[in-house]
């Protein structure tokens, strides 16, 4: 797959894939596990189409900002073979008549892996966000907008954000992105679009942190996936694409 559009839509299939199967108790078990095994599909993918990224790891200059970007990434990375192997091992349609010993820490630690999925991805999002708007202009997806206009758009980010922060306490996030426990269970009988709208502003909160956090660490003076040896720079690795 080339070209730092279908990998952008890569990566965003596997974020809105790993959003849909969290919806355990409104998808049921064997929906909810097609969609957790083709969304590990897609990352698998969108890591294999990032090679070259991970091969000139430890190549070029490092300032802040790629400080920040890789270990988000190696977090990111570690977190998807967390998930991928506990989604085997938990699975009730490979291996419920087995009763594995320890399989309840087990789904804990796949609960948990999950969530914090959502929450990972969000920041790499923001951070990659002016990567993200880039390759979209280029596309012709972003046309020139006037400056009020743009910090409309940003003042919405704002407010979603907000909402984020109350949408996560709704959805019980906060205990389970610390490893504890929460009571709150979402009624799917009750509703289903607004559970989505919330997780929706959970990861854009956390976008909003990643974009943020980019602001805050704008490199030294050079650019921090440009190699010291003064080859061509480093790819992407969110689109793949070379910047």
């Amino acid at each position: 797959m080339k070209g730092p559009g279908p990998r952008l839509m890569l990566a965003l299939a596997a974020l809105v894939l790993t959003g849909f199967a969290l919806s355990y108790w409104w998808l049921g078990n064997v929906v909810h596990e097609v969609a957790g095994t083709v969304a590990i599909i897609v990352l698998l993918r969108h890591v294999l189409n990032n090679g070259a990224w991970w091969r000139r790891l430890g190549r070029g200059r490092w300032d802040k900002r790629r400080v920040l970007s890789t270990v988000l990434t190696l977090l990111l990375a570690l977190d998807a073979l967390v998930l991928c192997i506990t989604s085997v091992v938990v699975s009730e349609t490979l291996f419920a008549a087995l009763n594995l010993p320890g399989i309840f820490v087990l789904r804990e630690i796949h609960w948990f892996s999950a969530y914090w999925m959502m929450a990972l991805a969000g920041l790499h999002l923001g951070l990659n966000g002016h990567r993200i708007k880039t390759h979209l202009a280029r596309l012709g997806a972003l046309r020139p907008t006037p400056r009020p206009l743009r910090w409309a758009a940003i003042l919405l980010w704002f407010a979603v954000a907000l909402q984020g922060v109350a949408s996560g306490g709704v959805l019980g996030l906060w205990p389970r992105l610390s490893f504890r426990y929460s009571l709150a269970m979402w009624d799917f009988n009750a509703s289903v679009l607004p559970y989505f709208l919330h997780l929706g502003a959970f990861v854009a909160l956390f976008a909003m942190l990643g974009w943020l956090a980019g602001k805050a660490t704008v490199g030294d003076g050079h650019r921090s996936d440009a190699p010291a040896d003064g080859r061509a720079p480093l790819s992407d690795p969110l689109t793949g694409s070379k910047t």
